[in-house]
């Protein structure tokens, strides 16, 4: 008998806690001005307004720290070499959250999160092992049939992940959540 472990999907986590460049974050975001996302209940997103967060010339040393995590994981990967093409910051209020998406063709995309206050919601990652299933497993909590994942996200840290990969929040239990979120394309 041979047993083959199909579709795994990675996800990877970066710390940024003593980064030099975070209280630059805070004075970008406060000096833009977002507006309604539809993919945000309770919240404003820089998406529509600009794209380029990340090209803030007191950024570009985050950026280029972020395109080495970048870089690490496509190594790990062995997937050809991606670079960050957009990036926009998002604010949720409470009770906020954000529905069910993917980063249509973003090769990879990323997520950093400044600044959390306690009871902040968490990141969520919907299987992608139900998109076509057609019958409901006895023990949905194995490994091959697995429900969404919650990732406890930390201040700070980076979030990688394919951009196919459906994610969410539930409700924001704090009064206000900050992220960063980025897509890649290939070189």
């Amino acid at each position: 008998m041979k047993k083959f472990e199909l579709f795994p999907t990675t996800v990877m986590e970066f710390d940024f806690t003593s980064h030099s460049n975070l209280k630059s974050i805070i004075k970008n975001i406060n000096e833009n001005q977002p507006g309604p996302n539809g993919l945000i209940e309770k919240g404003l997103s820089s998406f529509s307004s600009t794209k380029t967060l990340l090209l803030s010339p007191d950024l570009i040393e985050l950026k280029n720290d972020f395109q080495k995590c970048i870089d690490y994981y496509s190594t790990e990967l062995k997937i050809h070499s991606t670079y960050i093409y957009q990036s926009w910051f998002n604010l949720m209020e409470n009770q906020g959250k954000v529905i069910p998406h993917h980063h249509g063709n973003s090769v990879l995309s990323g997520v950093f999160y400044p600044f959390l206050e306690e009871g902040t919601c968490n990141l969520f990652f919907q299987s992608p092992l139900y998109t076509a299933l057609n019958f409901l497993p006895l023990y949905p909590t194995t490994q091959h049939f697995q429900d969404d994942v919650k990732v406890n996200i930390k201040s700070n840290h980076l979030y990688l992940f394919p951009g196919w990969l459906i994610h969410y929040t539930e409700k924001n239990k704090g009064n206000r959540r900050i992220v960063i979120s980025f897509d890649t394309k290939f070189y």
